[in-house]
């Protein structure tokens, strides 16, 4: 059976409402990628691989991995630690910044309980594994390394390796040492989901064919070049395409628009779509997304929008 397997960080999110009251949900990059994706192809397995504690937000972020049908069997469990949180803020256009208490969270240990409980052959054989480099910055330089060896074992066993570099500089020692970890994954991966801005601000790359040559020197055989008012560009093997940008008629919230493309677009390619059909599908979703607040819109107006796919 066709399956998708992300693996990363679960978080509780804290936002203001209208009336100025603190709600709670749950959210983090490769887990709101994870969800668009179940609510995208609900007939596609989809695993979620990450640490999580005992505490009481532990708990009700399973139950609500649960009542998205996600597989969470995958998620270890530690006396250790809780998980993260993070606090957010959106402007009049939409734009959101950050507040993270996140530096000792359960997820930070996921390879060492991984390795401890037997590595790569305890998690799911998935046609695809997702990670990004949120995934990465999280752990120390032991733990990527750790990690990168899970994904080659993954690998070996017929998964396709998927990445987003998700760059936030400020997860990072300094660009540097962003830069000799991104390219490790880069080069690890099948699948690579970059934007144009990451590769300006990481690679001083101000051009699509300045990242597709980049792409080409580190083996990645498909990408897709999130462009901004250009489009976005695809590329598998010899074949290229490009869909136009189609901006969301309001913007609420941009939280979560890159994870739900990636979502998307990856379920759409394990579903066999064509890559101009994923695209279009993940740019859809992104759309509609940026239009709700918070990471995670409402379900039923998802399904009422989308039907499910």
């Amino acid at each position: 059976m066709s399956s998708l397997l992300a693996l990363g960080e679960g978080m509780v999110e804290l936002k203001l409402n209208s009336e100025q009251q603190l709600i709670h949900k749950y959210a983090g990059d490769t887990l709101n990628a994870a969800i668009y994706a179940k609510r995208w192809q609900p007939e596609i397995d989809v695993h979620f691989y990450s640490a999580v504690g005992q505490d009481m937000f532990s708990v009700q972020m399973l139950d609500y991995l649960k009542s998205e049908n996600l597989a969470t069997d995958s998620v270890l469990t530690t006396e250790q630690a809780n998980i993260g949180i993070y606090a957010i803020q959106t402007d009049d256009t939409g734009e959101r910044s950050f507040t993270y208490w996140r530096s000792a969270s359960a997820a930070t240990q996921m390879v060492k309980l991984l390795v401890a409980q037997g590595g790569a052959d305890t998690l799911p054989q998935a046609d695809c594994v997702f990670f990004s480099g949120i995934s990465l910055a999280i752990l120390s330089d032991e733990d990527k390394a750790g990690l990168f060896d899970v994904l080659e074992k993954l690998k070996a066993k017929g998964s396709k390796i998927a990445f987003d570099p998700n760059y936030r500089a400020k997860m990072w020692r300094n660009q540097a040492h962003a830069i000799e970890w991104i390219v490790k994954a880069y080069q690890v991966s099948d699948i690579v989901l970059p934007g144009l801005d990451e590769h300006e601000e990481l690679f001083e790359h101000n051009s699509v064919e300045d990242v597709q040559s980049f792409m080409q020197q580190n083996g990645v055989y498909e990408y897709v070049i999130k462009a901004g008012k250009d489009g976005v560009y695809g590329f598998s093997g010899d074949e290229s395409c490009h869909v136009p940008f189609n901006p969301a008629p309001k913007q609420v919230d941009s939280t979560a628009a890159g994870d739900s493309f990636a979502g998307t677009y990856l379920i759409s390619r394990v579903a066999k779509n064509s890559q101009v059909d994923a695209i279009k599908n993940a740019d859809s979703v992104a759309r509609e997304v940026v239009q709700h607040p918070g990471a995670i819109m409402d379900n039923e107006i998802y399904q009422q929008t989308f039907k499910a796919g």
